[in-house]
């Protein structure tokens, strides 16, 4: 175990020190652990707080009222510190192999801390000692700008296939580098992800859609062929010259710099493969304004999203922004004006900020980008 004796107490929020304060109060060990201590340490503003105890998950409902028992496999609590906002917080852990076996398998930091699934996703951070602690050498990896995981990663990826697109994900997040080992692990194990559930890997894509790396994510997602298993038509939309990489690239940088909504991006997304429903994304080709029928709507979406089981009203919206958005890039393409009743629509807003994002896209890329796979 290595510890680093740094203050990081004035930017963690007063809501999040309570909840620690409690739990330490009430004679627990509690630590601020995960993504939201690499961020700190990198001087990155977390999106959400993990807090992580010696507490069971009955003793924390107990010690907080505001809160609620989630998940089946290992329960979790979500603990409210106002009407919308939640921190997570998890007891320790035991080791993995133990699965199974113990019906409640919890542990000690250290077990937990190996459970995780990259080294710089590990640390604990102590609020009341100021002490960040390392069990896996997340810190050196994390000054290194390393992304390693924890274990053989042919035995992790193997037990968590899921692991390989986190890998991916914070290395494209934060321009780190996969080491060679975790690097050919993720090529050797990439069709396992076939067997996640689809609507984890759904959520998984999202989280990655409407992250602002969406670029070096999809270069790696390609150069390691775990596109290929997660989307097996790529290979055939390649083959018949149905995907313009160069437009693609353009939409991602649009993605990466344009403040939107997840529909929005989603939109953005989806527009450069219009070939799966046998559209060209080019408005040079279109002999009329598109017309898309809920049927080629619902083929498009499911291809890339697979179920929409629990983000049906999510997936409501996106359909109804896309497929106006798309008539837009032809009216502004063509210099056509928009009629009022048009602008009325409730998604116009999202509408016209996607189809402006295309265009400019479209603009950059220029009339031959689609032949230059």
């Amino acid at each position: 175990m290595k510890t680093l004796k740094i203050s990081l107490v004035e930017k963690i929020p007063q809501k999040v020190k309570w909840i620690v304060e409690r739990l330490s109060a009430h004679g627990f060990t509690a630590y601020l652990v995960g993504g939201c201590v690499r961020d700190l340490l990198l001087g990155i503003p977390p999106k959400d707080y993990d807090v992580s105890t010696s507490a069971t998950p009955e003793e924390i409902l107990e010690i907080f009222p505001r809160s609620r028992l989630i998940g089946r496999r290992f329960p979790i609590v979500h603990v409210y510190v106002n009407r919308n906002e939640v921190v997570e917080v998890s007891t320790f852990r035991g080791r993995e192999e133990l699965d199974g076996v113990v019906k409640e398998n919890y542990g000690t930091p250290q077990e937990d801390a190996q459970r995780r699934d990259l080294t710089i996703n590990s640390l604990f951070y102590d609020i009341k000692n100021q002490l960040v602690i390392d069990y896996t050498g997340g810190l050196k990896d994390l000054e290194r700008g390393i992304i390693r995981v924890i274990g053989d990663p042919l035995l992790r990826f193997k037990q968590d296939p899921v692991r390989m697109l986190r890998a991916i994900r914070h290395a494209s997040r934060l321009s780190f580098e996969i080491t060679p080992e975790v690097w050919e692990a993720i090529c050797l194990r990439k069709q396992l992800i076939k067997g996640v559930p689809k609507e984890r890997l759904r959520d998984e894509l999202l989280k990655d859609i409407e992250g602002g790396y969406i670029s070096s994510w999809f270069y790696l997602l390609r150069k390691s062929q775990l596109i290929y298993e997660i989307y097996p038509f790529f290979r055939r939309l390649e083959k018949k010259g149905l995907i313009s990489y160069p437009l693609l690239n353009k939409i991602f940088k649009e993605m990466e710099s344009l403040p939107a909504s997840r529909e929005e991006k989603v939109c953005l997304f989806l527009y450069g493969f219009l070939g799966v429903i046998k559209y060209s994304p080019f408005p040079e080709d279109w002999r009329k304004t598109p017309s898309f029928d809920r049927e080629k709507l619902l083929k498009l979406f499911w291809s890339f999203f697979f179920t929409f089981r629990f983000c049906r009203a999510f997936f409501e919206d996106a359909m109804d922004i896309f497929r106006d958005a798309v008539k837009l890039v032809y009216l502004l393409y063509h210099g056509y004006s928009v009629s009022r009743k048009y602008k009325r629509k409730k998604h116009y807003a999202s509408s016209l900020k996607v189809a402006k994002s295309i265009l400019k896209s479209l603009k950059r890329v220029g009339e031959n980008g689609f032949k230059e796979l």
